[in-house]
């Protein structure tokens, strides 16, 4: 089989690994899709912006705009809706996985390899929940990574549109999310120049054309922030800073290798396993140090697990060309274990207060245990764990409810403009209704008089309450209530759904009454008047 039909085919497995479950409203979230993600298009598009993403009547340049911008192609293409804004993620992770078959399949000669790099990598916890959200990291991981494959490409054969479809990727990558988009691309290639595939004479020699490209990749990633730069100088100097600071570069984040275990399970013990074993093996050692170099640098910077993305790509590369030298059972016994463990805590919280769904993750756990406590087939060994994120994410995890809106409130949000208040709650309310509606994290006299003058409600949740109420009573006004509803509600990561203040007593009490009550969110929602 020819290399691009492998690829092709391999593309439409991800879509249809990752596709199933991505239109559920009460699926896998978290702040920064419902708040950030999924609006900033909407405003977009809502306002005719195009150059500069704006949220909140704000330019949105805490990150460069290509996500957005394809956001709303796909909004205007397919309509707003949770499916459209997602599909694009899943096209770039579909693209991330082909690109890392294609890249193993290169190193190691073996069509047979680029398979097993795909399902391995479909079977890691991180690509199913991430590839399904409409988020940064699997986008400029799979444009670094296709990035390599091209220059892997033009390595070969020296032909000059690969070395420049590379250098369109980096910029592609750079108006996503800025320089990480070295981090996959820039530590194969030093990987290959430590691994001697790759040399300084031979850099020296193409040093024009290298230089050219570089240029080239200038012109194309850098205008948009000089643009920026000229129309917004005061708030790009602001979110400069602040991102600096929020980053605490230098300051130790020894996390980040249970994030690891985390994003790649239930195949990161079989990974650090075969990584030990095959440390020496002058064959394997450019996949470790391309492993490292993407890895490493993120123990000197305040990180989140989906920053490990980038990660998975040599650590899946790796894995299919060591797994037939690889005969323990504990790494296999003891990744499969904890994926069951987590996925049995949230089928079992589903069973236990009635939720339903929990019944969709019987078999696949099942298959799951079967596979990989025993030494089965390679082909159960890897379908077994994308099957059963698949059952996790589209059968269990929606039927928990969190996030859900009650209809009249989405019918609410369709007929007007509403507020949110510093949460912001309803999470989903803006992409079910079709509308971005506005965000307040205070309310000043000006926003008060805007909100009155055009009757729009105010969402608050419970936990706001005081805050709110203090705004609008220091302006004079009155804030009359016009209904509330009880949910789960996101707050930041999309497993913290119990509502903020639920101590292990209200816990503890929910279970004793198979009852979610004491762990429910409350969200009310407020027509501000005059006195």
């Amino acid at each position: 089989m020819s290399t691009g039909r492998q690829a092709t085919l391999i593309f439409l497995l991800a879509v249809a690994v990752l596709f199933p479950g991505i239109w559920e409203a009460t699926g896998l979230t978290g702040k920064d899709e419902f708040f950030l993600g999924l609006r900033t298009p909407m405003e977009m598009l809502a306002h005719d912006h195009w150059l500069v993403p704006f949220l909140d009547g704000v330019p949105r340049i805490r990150k460069p705009p290509l996500l957005y911008w394809l956001g709303r192609v796909s909004y205007e293409t397919f309509g707003v809706s949770l499916t459209s804004a997602r599909l694009v993620g899943i096209l770039f992770a579909a693209t991330l996985v082909a690109t890392t078959a294609a890249i193993a399949r290169r190193l190691s000669g073996k069509p047979g390899t680029a398979w097993v790099a795909a399902a391995i990598l479909l079977g890691c916890m991180g690509m199913a929940t991430e590839s399904r959200r409409f988020m940064l990291d699997v986008p400029v991981a799979a444009l670094s990574t296709a990035a390599f494959w091209a220059f892997l490409v033009w390595l070969d054969g020296k032909r000059v549109l690969w070395l420049t479809l590379a250098t369109l990727l980096l910029a592609a990558g750079f108006l996503t999310k800025g320089p990480i988009v070295a981090m996959v691309f820039g530590g194969g290639v030093l990987a290959l120049l430590f691994g001697r595939k790759l040399t300084l004479a031979e850099l020296r020699a193409n040093a024009l054309l290298l230089i050219g490209h570089g240029l080239l990749w200038a012109a194309l990633a850098l205008p948009w922030f000089w643009v920026v730069r000229q129309l917004y100088p005061e708030a790009v100097s602001l979110v400069l800073a602040d991102e600096l600071e929020s980053r605490q570069f230098f300051k130790l984040s020894p996390d980040i290798f249970l994030g690891l275990i985390t994003i790649a399970l239930p195949w990161g013990f079989v990974f650090l396993v075969a990584a030990w074993q095959q440390r020496s093996s002058a064959r394997f050692r450019l996949l470790l140090v391309w492993f490292l170099l993407t890895f490493l640098p993120f123990l000197l910077v305040k990180t989140f697990d989906r920053y490990l993305i980038g990660s998975l790509v040599p650590m899946a590369i790796l894995l299919s060309m060591a797994l037939p030298e690889l005969s323990a059972r504990w790494p296999f016994r003891l990744g499969a274990s904890l994926a069951l463990l987590f996925g049995s805590v949230l089928a079992g919280f589903a069973f236990w207060f009635g939720l339903g769904g929990w019944y969709w993750l019987v078999v696949p756990a099942l298959y799951l245990g079967w596979a990989w406590w025993r030494r089965s087939s390679l082909l159960h060994t890897l379908a077994a764990p994308a099957v059963f994120w698949m059952a996790l994410l589209w059968g269990v995890f929606p039927a928990l409810g969190v996030n859900a809106v009650p209809e009249s409130v989405v019918e609410l949000g369709r007929r007007q403009a509403v507020a949110m208040y510093d949460g912001p709650q309803p999470a989903m309310l803006p992409i079910l209704s079709g509308q971005p509606h506005r965000h307040y994290g205070r309310l000043e006299p000006a926003a008060l008089g805007e909100l009155m003058a055009q009757q729009m409600p105010v969402f608050v949740e419970e936990k706001d309450l005081a805050n709110f109420r203090q705004d609008v009573a220091a302006a004079g006004l009155s804030a009359a209530e016009l209904g509330s509803y009880l949910t789960l509600a996101s707050h930041g990561s999309g497993l913290r759904f119990a509502r903020i203040g639920a101590k292990s007593a209200d816990w503890q009490e929910a279970f004793r009454q198979r009852s979610l009550a004491p762990l429910l969110t409350r969200v009310h929602w407020f027509e501000i008047r005059t006195p």
